[in-house]
């Protein structure tokens, strides 16, 4: 009778342990990303602080940063939240090779880079032209060239690594926000780098 008594939200739980030890793992994933994201971020600052005099170089290329790190991280992100709630649902196998929603997601960023790089570029040299009243075509094979080249490596660091950690027993979704953001930053400026040596040197 006394245990009738009891509330049920004070009866021992039996699995308790396994949540609390799930809570656990869970908090230290996103931890650890978090902290990886912060240390992203100041190196691909310091490469911009210590390459600046190249990026001064392009009219514009200033207007476009911004704009372009953004454009990095929201679509590797969308990626990496696709795939991940895909394989947490069992919605695709967890083997790259065999998996045609993973090509078709890789294909849908390639053209969504070239898009969102093309509009960037029209806006960075349209701001220029007007209100500086110096503006170069060669931003958009800046743009484009960067775009790609960061594509092909963003995209394979967010498919593998989402895989990766779900085939170990992570959860995609906890990790690869901060992961992308860290990753794109770098990626994204380390392009922007080579694209302007290129166009440079080509030009």
């Amino acid at each position: 009778m006394a245990k009738q008594m009891i509330p049920p939200i004070f009866y021992k739980h039996k699995h308790h342990w396994k949540a609390q030890s799930m809570l656990n793992r869970e908090f230290k994933d996103m931890f650890v990303a978090e902290i990886i994201s912060m240390t992203g971020g100041l190196l691909a600052g310091t490469l911009i602080a210590i390459y600046i005099d190249k990026i001064l170089l392009i009219p514009g290329l200033f207007i476009l940063l911004p704009g372009f790190l953004e454009m990095r991280g929201n679509i590797s992100g969308a990626l990496a939240a696709r795939l991940g709630t895909a394989l947490d649902l069992k919605k695709i196998p967890a083997i790259i090779s065999k998996n045609g929603d993973v090509k078709q997601n890789i294909l849908a960023t390639f053209v969504e880079v070239l898009i969102v790089a093309l509009s960037l570029a029209a806006v960075a040299y349209v701001v220029t032209y007007f209100i500086f009243g110096s503006a170069t075509l060669l931003i958009f094979w800046i743009a484009i060239i960067a775009a790609l080249i960061s594509n092909f490596i963003e995209v394979a660091l967010t498919t593998y690594t989402t895989f990766w950690l779900f085939k170990k027993g992570h959860d995609p979704n906890d990790i690869m926000g901060p992961y992308v953001t860290t990753t794109g930053d770098i990626v994204s400026v380390a392009s922007l780098l080579i694209a302007i040596t290129l166009v440079i040197w080509i030009a």
